[in-house]
């Protein structure tokens, strides 16, 4: 699967950030309009060649874990901008790994994907993330609203932080835009000014892991 990601994420580390962001969506998208809750279990590990080929290339590779299921993914970096931010993201599904070793010997055994080389990669860190989501219909627009409560793990050591994120999933961009400045305003959030990775990074740096 190939696409170009467009996200909006917000800072939701403050006290009650998930209850006023739903309140905001309650005030803004008809109750018609929002699809039932989703729970998911995600786990996202970070690779890269020994000679850091991904960061040199501003591409974010992960194999992920949702309720079971492996994948594995790579994303071109960008800033977030007011909130935003906008990546060529591709994914290659792994059906047959039951777990992060199995993961690793299917793309080994690939050796390249999509021009990069996936063949004895290594871990950088990883994400644990208990997400909600719903799917939100607004104008002629289809998104996605993520709730996350993550847990980065690096250089052995733990952070626990929370975000929120809309993502565009199709229909006019514009329409998706309006309706992350209505929660904006609605929520009184503050939009996250790093991502997820880009906040691992950063601590990968501090605290001297790889």
């Amino acid at each position: 699967m190939e696409h170009l990601e467009t996200e909006f994420k917000w800072d939701a580390n403050l006290p009650r950030a998930f209850a006023r962001m739903r309140a905001a969506v309650c005030r803004t998208v008809p109750k018609g309009r929002l699809l039932a809750p989703v729970h998911l279990v995600i786990r996202d590990v970070y690779l890269d060649t020994e000679e850091g080929d991904f960061c040199r290339q501003k591409i974010a590779f992960r194999v992920r874990c949702t309720d079971g299921k492996w994948e594995a993914t790579f994303k071109t970096r960008s800033e977030i901008i007011n909130g935003k931010a906008v990546r060529r993201e591709e994914t290659l599904p792994l059906p047959d790994a039951k777990n992060l070793t199995d993961a690793l010997q299917l793309l080994n055994a690939k050796k390249n994907w999509k021009g990069l080389c996936v063949a004895r990669l290594n871990p950088l860190f990883e994400i644990r993330n208990r997400r909600q989501t719903i799917n939100v219909f607004y104008g002629e627009a289809q998104a996605e609203m993520a709730f996350d409560k993550f847990e980065i793990r690096v250089a052995g050591r733990r952070v626990l932080m929370k975000e929120v994120e809309l993502e565009h999933k199709q229909g006019p961009a514009a329409d998706t835009e309006k309706l992350a400045q209505e929660l904006t305003r609605s929520s009184g959030l503050c939009y996250a000014k790093i991502s997820k990775v880009k906040t691992a990074v950063e601590l990968s740096k501090l605290w001297g892991g790889k």
